[in-house]
């Protein structure tokens, strides 16, 4: 079994090969839906954003509101920055922790298949000749 970390631009086909390891039953660590879910309202970066953009940039609902907050830090380098600064921790401790769930839930190997993306794969019975 592998680890495979899924990388690319914009358009560049990661929902796709992603949805293909989900249908042969791979677990998908997802970068972008544990984003959204670690700035819901009450956790800790939904606390850190409040603290440095203000509650002006929620929605009814006490959720960010993405549209406004990306029109900030589009804007200036420096907020995105910020921004990145308080979201990426618990992106990544989350990311880590599933990873670390699964590890111990399959063995796995990593290999790097071209320069420019690394594959690890996890969880899903090896295709043959891998």
């Amino acid at each position: 079994m592998f680890l495979v970390g899924l990388t690319g631009g914009i358009a560049s086909g990661k929902s796709t090969v992603s949805n293909i390891f989900a249908k042969l039953g791979c677990p998908i660590v997802d970068a972008d839906k544990i984003a959204r879910e670690v700035v819901q309202p009450g956790k800790p970066a939904w606390h850190l954003i409040m603290k440095h953009f203000g509650r002006n940039i929620l929605l009814s609902d006490g959720t960010i509101d993405r549209p406004k907050l990306g029109s900030i830090i589009f804007a200036d380098e420096s907020k995105r920055k910020l921004l990145n600064s308080c979201t990426h921790p618990y992106i990544q401790r989350e990311m880590l922790w599933q990873i670390f769930k699964y590890f111990f839930q399959v063995k796995f190997y990593s290999t790097k298949v071209s320069q420019r993306s690394s594959f690890y794969y996890s969880g899903c019975p090896s295709p043959a000749g891998w």
